[in-house]
């Protein structure tokens, strides 16, 4: 029996997260790279007219997350801190320190800063597993994901515009 590479590509994904490869290694059926010069990450292909909303419509999210409102006030957070010139594109981004993330988010949210520091760090562990942020746990550091690779420039300005409004990312232990 054969299985369409695309149908296996997605599995391995929503299973496996996004694995990626050496850039010297070709990206096999079913998926498109997202490359940084160093790595390949490797992201599902989606079949043709199967939008975002599109699978949204038949309740199938690409990549399911459990609290997509605070996750994408999580990734805003990242991404303010790892996109520093809006004008470039968001991808490869560079690195960020992971408590300026969580700074951000925390100016972001209401109630105990403690808990929302908290609840924001799994937040960046789920949205690094989907591929939306790669984190670097040991080094404390986080940087755009691949599956930022895939935005269209065209696609960006309302985001722009609004990681523009957020606060800039400062510690409270900075001098």
């Amino acid at each position: 029996m054969s299985v369409d590479p695309q149908v296996l590509a997605r599995a391995r994904a929503r299973v496996l997260g996004v694995p990626s490869i050496t850039v010297a290694e070709p990206v096999p059926p079913g998926f498109t790279g997202a490359s940084d010069g160093t790595r390949v990450w490797l992201l599902p292909e989606w079949p043709d007219g199967a939008t975002p909303a599109l699978l949204e419509e038949y309740d199938t999210a690409p990549m399911p997350l459990d609290r997509p409102g605070q996750a994408r006030r999580v990734l805003a957070a990242a991404l303010r801190c790892c996109w520093p010139r809006l004008d470039d594109a968001p991808w490869p981004g560079q690195d960020a320190l992971v408590i300026d993330v969580l700074e951000v988010y925390v100016g972001l949210s209401r109630g105990d800063a403690d808990l929302a520091r908290r609840w924001a760090t799994g937040e960046l562990r789920r949205l690094a597993d989907t591929g939306w942020l790669l984190l670097d746990e040991a080094a404390g550091t986080v940087r755009p994901g691949p599956r930022v690779a895939l935005w269209a420039d065209e696609t960006l300005g309302p985001l722009r515009d609004l990681l523009r409004r957020l606060p800039e990312p400062v510690r409270e232990d900075a001098p």
